[in-house]
């Protein structure tokens, strides 16, 4: 089934939510950015915006621009010159031919022009030009485009500040024309090629939608398809079961209807008490919510632990008093949490969205201890609510500086300024390169899991290292 095909045949209400705050940014004039974890359906929901834009518009009020939102596969970016991406979006442009056909007929004219023009062009001034005549046509006709960027994360890790300064301007030169939305894994802050630094930021950040569970009518369509795709039929009981096994996350849900569709066509249904504990030993399931966890900062994933240990108190007042601590210590990873949809408050109680993760989460192997932080009276470090003791005075002066500079690329000379100043001898003598490397590998050994993994102090090749004190999500 063609792409475009396949679209159509999704209900004109998927993601209703989504998409409303989706379009009252597009209303503003604004751009965002579209998050989710793996297996959340991110760009299987960014496609349905590109495909179905009529979606879109009936959010909007009555006389507003008519809409061309347009898919730029960053997936297979040939390189990652000015030259290149101006081109990218050109051709993206020109394959959106039949939207922009229904807007206006010329205008396919006018792109396709503009990209053969420029097709094999490498001087990025002459892509650049025809993109933005491009744009000028698209406001002259009282249009609104939206270019929808996908993974644009894994695109940040390697553009060039120039590069994503460049879309910042073609974004402001075109405000009442031009949005972006931009579909990434995990929130920008813990992107490690930093686009901090970028002027793109600021207008990605300022809006967010977080993609994760579902509503319970999208839900029981997924599974809907997973029936006609199989062959078989399931109970209400049976999908209402399913939905809240896997708390409607796209992902589980569709491994978990595959499971019970198998299951019934070799006529071995197990007993529904048992099915948590069936479908925790599917190797599809436990990759899925593997997944799901890569997307985990590690103060994320020390506050989810915590959280499900508290909640298999069996004392009521115990139970009760430990998910009151919890929810003190841990307040920050949990809004974190709530936002990508994986802790809900039931009541005046934190709980974990899904049995199924919530399984998954007791039984996780190499848990994080949480973020790393100093005592502002006693500047005594710790990690979680552990102290790193046995700190060596490099230790401590190291991991100061990178304490007070998160989340930022710094370079070598940046750490040796900030963490060998005192040491006037060393510092007048010269600090080498393979001196700094050798201090920030003894580092990792006391603050990471896996030092040659890294989450906390990660290398960023060519330019520096970038510390999180929350550990960066490993997707």
């Amino acid at each position: 089934m063609p792409p475009t095909q396949k679209y159509t045949t999704y209900p004109a209400d998927y993601r209703a939510r989504e998409v409303a705050q989706i379009a009252r940014w597009i209303r503003a004039g604004e751009s965002g950015s579209i998050i989710g974890l793996g297996g959340a359906g991110k760009s299987n929901f960014m496609n349905f915006l590109c495909q179905r834009p009529e979606v879109v518009e009936a959010c909007l009020p009555a006389g507003a621009p008519r809409l061309a939102l347009v898919l730029v596969d960053l997936n297979n970016l040939p390189a990652d010159d000015l030259s290149t991406f101006f081109r990218v979006m050109l051709r993206s442009l020109f394959e959106a031919a039949p939207r922009l056909g229904e807007l206006d007929p010329a205008l396919v004219d006018e792109v396709e022009r503009l990209y053969r023009k420029v097709e094999e062009k490498s001087d990025p001034f002459l892509p650049q030009s025809a993109l933005r005549e491009v744009l000028l046509q698209i406001q002259s006709r009282d249009l609104r485009l939206v270019l929808v960027f996908d993974p644009f994360d894994r695109f940040c890790r390697t553009a060039s500040p120039q590069l994503l300064d460049n879309l910042r301007g073609l974004r402001d030169g075109f405000k009442l024309t031009l949005s972006y939305l931009a579909g990434v894994r995990a929130d920008l802050p813990h992107l490690i090629k930093s686009i901090e630094t970028s002027e793109l930021y600021e207008i990605l950040d300022t809006h967010r939608c977080w993609l994760s569970a579902m509503s319970d009518s999208d839900a029981r369509w997924v599974i809907g398809r997973r029936e006609t795709a199989t062959g078989q039929n399931f109970s209400d009981e049976s999908r209402q079961r399913l939905i809240n096994l896997t708390g409607g996350y796209p992902a589980l849900l569709r491994a978990a209807a595959l499971w019970l569709a198998g299951q019934q066509r070799t006529g071995s249904v197990s007993d529904p008490a048992v099915w948590e504990a069936a479908l925790l030993a599917q190797p599809s399931i436990q990759n899925r919510l593997a997944d799901i966890r890569q997307g985990l900062t590690g103060a994320e994933e020390a506050a989810l632990f915590a959280l499900q240990s508290a909640l298999e108190i069996k004392s009521g007042k115990d139970r009760q008093e430990s998910l009151r601590q919890i929810e003190e210590k841990y307040r920050e990873p949990l809004q974190g949490l709530a936002a990508k949809g994986l802790c809900v408050t039931q009541g005046e109680a934190w709980q974990i969205f899904s049995p199924l993760f919530a399984r998954y989460v007791m039984v996780m192997e190499g848990v994080s201890s949480g973020a790393i932080w100093r005592d502002p009276t006693t500047q005594r470090f710790y990690q979680g609510d552990q102290e790193l003791a046995g700190l060596a005075k490099k230790d401590r002066q190291l991991l100061g500086f990178l304490v007070d500079n998160p989340q930022k690329i710094c370079t070598l000379d940046e750490i040796i300024q900030g963490a060998w100043l005192e040491d006037h001898e060393a510092y007048l003598g010269g600090v080498s390169n393979e001196t700094v490397q050798q201090a920030i590998r003894q580092l990792r050994k006391k603050i990471e899991l896996n030092p040659a993994k890294p989450r906390y102090l990660v290398t960023v090749r060519g330019d520096g290292y970038y510390f999180d004190p929350d550990g960066s999500p490993q997707n």
